[in-house]
């Protein structure tokens, strides 16, 4: 029966001869001459096979090879997350026989799924199209470790006096960049409150990552005297 493959495959021909004189001869038009040739066309192909008995008589038959385009598929740009955030990877699929389904090398069979890989892994899709023809392509997601940042020991003050806080950050990739609650973006602020606050000091490093830390600041009220009148 006509056959079809997808592009950049192959497919076996056989062919049965029968009544006549038994004694058989193949003779295919890709020059085989066994009852069975592998053939690998790269555009839809007739094949001719003459069958000759042993009495020399002959008779033909044909078989159409259809060769199927292959799909593309598209995984999108390789991609940075910081450690315990997540991305969504999304393929698209085209070319070939549409109809397209999905098979991520992590089981999922989406076009579109959510990861959060905890270090970096490349995520392979495989688009197969009604024709049951595929193609392959990979994403890179790059996990980029935590900064850590330490805002320092808690302490107090005085009533009406102040403190100089002093974030430093680490890990990471270095490159920070500093945030405190009370709108401060160096490393270091000084700060007069006049109760008892925490300041959070939120350091982001050079890959968009982020971590937290706080310092509590106890304001102690001020004694009184009274020297006599």
């Amino acid at each position: 029966a006509d056959r079809e493959i997808c592009y950049g495959f192959s497919s076996t021909l056989t062919a049965v001869g029968s009544g006549g004189t038994p004694g058989y001869t193949y003779l295919w038009s890709n020059g085989a001459t066994t009852a069975s040739t592998s053939v690998s066309p790269t555009v839809t192909t007739t094949y001719t096979v003459t069958v000759t008995d042993s009495k020399g008589c002959t008779k033909t038959d044909a078989v159409v090879v259809t060769v199927n385009p292959l799909p593309s598929v598209d995984a999108g740009a390789d991609r940075e997350i910081c450690y315990g955030f997540s991305s969504t990877l999304t393929a698209v699929g085209s070319g070939g026989t549409p109809g397209y389904t999905y098979v991520w090398s992590n089981g999922v069979n989406t076009a579109s799924q959510t990861v959060s890989p905890t270090v970096t892994t490349t995520y392979t899709v495989t688009v197969t199209d009604s024709k049951g023809c595929t193609s392959t392509d990979a994403v890179v997601v790059t996990v980029n470790p935590l900064p850590s940042v330490d805002a320092g020991a808690d302490r107090e003050i005085c009533y009406g006096f102040s403190s100089t806080l002093t974030a430093v950050g680490s890990g990471g990739t270095p490159g920070y960049t500093y945030l405190w609650s009370n709108g401060a973006t160096t490393a270091s602020t000084s700060v007069s409150p006049t109760v008892t606050t925490t300041y959070t000091v939120t350091v982001t490093d050079s890959k968009g990552c982020t971590k937290t830390d706080a310092v509590v600041v106890t304001v102690n009220p001020l004694p009184s005297v009274d020297a006599g009148a």
